[in-house]
């Protein structure tokens, strides 16, 4: 069986190293560059967080821990299933919506794309947006742009205020989770997959089942 978490220049190594340690012993003494583990016959292997739900869907690995909202983003935006197991909280953080006051945006600067459609899909004054993809450190590029808005990652908040965005909107709250295909890992594995509570997708993504396709986004 192959594990898939989150390498350890992400910003969800530490929750999920905290919870694997136990299940991979010797981990913590493991070579720094070393992205691959071995315990009998579990494999367990460090990738960028983002792409642990593409991995577990193309049958790569069998198991992912990763962020709720990475899985989230995953799923509406390839209209797929997986399924998601909750963890005990470790680091929650938000998907905010963020911009200036006073301001009319037209463009929403964010790392989720999918999310961001489902949302306005689901908002009941919705105005033409322009969606642009970044990958992070996008607080200074909203601030400059007098038309722009954000939907990012938010844990303490102090990042938007050092930035003077002070209109936020949290979307849904995010942790790290099991990620698995809907037909989970038969037999014996490192977790107890049926005593762990699903997560259902937030209920904004329903509007994205009554959306055409296409929309106007850039970069997604």
């Amino acid at each position: 069986m192959i594990v898939a978490v989150p390498s350890p220049s992400s910003r969800m190594h530490g929750p999920v190293a905290d919870f694997i340690g136990s299940r991979f012993p010797g981990l913590d003494k493991a070579h720094p560059r070393s992205l691959w583990h071995r315990l009998g016959a579990e494999s367990l292997v460090h990738c960028r967080g983002f792409d642990i739900p593409e991995l577990v869907a193309s049958g790569a690995a069998d198991i992912g821990i990763t962020g709720y909202d990475v899985c989230v983003e995953w799923c509406l935006a390839n209209g797929d299933g997986l399924a998601l197991h909750a963890l005990p909280p470790a680091r929650t953080s938000f998907v905010t919506y963020c911009t200036m006051t006073g301001r009319t945006p037209r463009t929403i600067y964010t790392e989720y794309p999918a999310i961001t459609r489902a949302w306005l899909a689901a908002c009941a004054n919705r105005r033409p947006t322009r969606i642009v993809r970044l990958h992070g450190a996008t607080e200074g590029v909203i601030r400059a742009d007098d038309d722009g808005a954000g939907v990012l990652l938010v844990t303490s908040g102090q990042t938007l205020a050092a930035n003077g965005l002070d209109v936020e909107v949290p979307l849904l709250a995010t942790d790290v989770c099991i990620v698995t295909r809907t037909s989970p890992p038969t037999g014996q594995t490192l977790f107890d997959l049926p005593a762990m509570p699903v997560l259902p997708l937030p209920s904004f993504r329903e509007a994205t089942d009554r959306e055409p396709s296409g929309g106007p986004s850039r970069g997604a």
